[in-house]
């Protein structure tokens, strides 16, 4: 039986507030608004053509936030992405780690907070392909 990875949730103190976020620094679409149907969630993922479907999502789903986890990570295109990213975040006091080279695996990351204080990593250099 073939297994895959397809999503992460995590309660958010504010829906907007979180879309927000993860729309603006982690560059995700709004895939689906479960709220119009009655639900309580919001798919986030990748910008895809209308046809296309992705293949990992970020649920975010509004309560009060009782745990976090450890970090979310991103991949940039280029290294100056994350000092940007870094910038971004320093400017609004969200900044946790600033820009850092730690050489291989790992490479050239930041780690900034999201509205609930979870940790969104964003990465340049490291040997995953990412979406």
């Amino acid at each position: 039986m073939a297994v895959r990875w397809t999503h992460i949730t995590i309660t958010v103190s504010d829906l907007e507030r979180s879309i927000e976020f993860y729309t603006s620094f982690c560059k995700l679409s709004v895939i689906r608004d479960r709220r119009r149907e009655g639900g309580g969630t919001v798919w986030l993922g990748p910008n895809l053509s209308s046809r296309a479907k992705p293949t990992f999502l970020l649920v975010i789903g509004q309560g009060e936030v009782t745990s976090r986890m450890d970090h979310l990570g991103f991949q940039c295109e280029q290294r100056e992405h994350v000092d940007q990213i870094a910038q971004g975040a320093r400017q609004l006091g969200i900044l946790a780690v600033p820009p850092t080279d730690a050489g291989d695996p790992v490479g050239y990351f930041t780690i900034i907070r999201d509205p609930d204080g979870h940790l969104v990593e964003f990465t340049y250099g490291q040997p995953i392909e990412g979406l």
